[in-house]
């Protein structure tokens, strides 16, 4: 999206996005509640959305119960909770959603990938997956 791009009305700018990239590398419930926001966000304007999970942000994808106390006021003042999302994102976005646990950091920390959630997870792959699987998108976010 160039400077020239036109505005709305809203005055804000027009996305022509198709397909956008999400890294979560950052295993703080406030960043998963950004990053899925965007991606629902995406998929209501009708965007493919691939979320890339690595190194601390792979937790997110862990089956088990996940320590909210950091966003604990956060969800007493009626944030949904980021988990929550999460699923519904998944399920919401159907083949416009890839969500991807990297394979290298499974390895690295001698993690199974038996215990990362199938109902959030779609794909195992490495860095040079997500590369070239985003090198078509026109902007890639990361948190």
């Amino acid at each position: 999206m160039s400077a020239s791009s036109p505005r709305s009305s809203l005055g804000v700018f027009a996305l022509d996005f198709d397909k956008i990239g999400i890294i979560v590398s950052d295993d703080s419930p406030k960043n998963l509640a950004m990053a899925t926001n965007l991606g629902l966000t995406a998929l209501a304007t009708d965007m493919e959305v691939l979320v890339y999970f690595t190194f601390d942000g792979l937790t997110h994808l862990m089956e088990g119960e996940k320590d909210l106390s950091e966003i604990e006021a956060l969800l007493d003042a009626g944030m949904p909770n980021p988990y929550d999302l999460l699923t519904q994102f998944v399920d919401s976005g159907g083949e416009r959603v890839t969500t991807v646990a990297c394979t290298t950091t499974l390895d690295m920390l001698q993690w199974d990938q038996e215990a990362m959630d199938d109902e959030v997870t779609t794909k195992f792959a490495g860095a040079a997956t997500f590369l070239e699987a985003v090198d078509d998108a026109d902007q890639v976010f990361t948190f």
